[in-house]
């Protein structure tokens, strides 16, 4: 277990997969705050926010989503300045097993990973052990 707070921010317009994620995150993580935007909009309006004590440390992005999506998301990111830009650690969450989305998100240095949804138990004990 973790001892640390340790901010994840869950993004994925099904509601259903971040409370699954949101579980699964909380089962391993002792002190966890756990974040969740439906679309990149939302989640910019997180990331962004000027208030936020300290931000997260993880990301999981879902790559098909309505009103801003993955892609979108993660351009944005890459075009503007900030200054945690190199700690940003985001894994995309996708059903698509499109070899070309693979190799696009392969644009963006802050992606660290590339896993098919849902995610299992096992997963997320990895992502936590060589993420955070």
């Amino acid at each position: 277990m973790i001892d640390s707070k340790t901010k994840i921010l869950l993004i994925d317009d099904s509601e259903a997969i971040n409370e699954m994620n949101s579980y699964f995150f909380r089962q391993n993580i002792e002190n966890v705050e756990i974040l969740t935007a439906k679309n990149g909009k939302e989640a910019l309006a997180i990331i962004e926010n000027p208030d936020s004590e300290k931000l997260p440390d993880l990301v999981l992005l879902d790559l098909k989503m309505p009103v801003f999506n993955g892609i979108e998301f993660l351009e944005y990111l890459n075009s503007i300045e900030f200054s945690y830009k190199d700690k940003l650690n985001v894994i995309l969450l996708t059903t698509s097993m499109n070899p070309d989305d693979k190799k696009r998100i392969g644009e963006f240095p802050f992606v660290s990973n590339y896993l098919i949804k849902p995610l299992s138990m096992k997963q997320v004990k990895i992502i936590i052990s060589t993420n955070l």
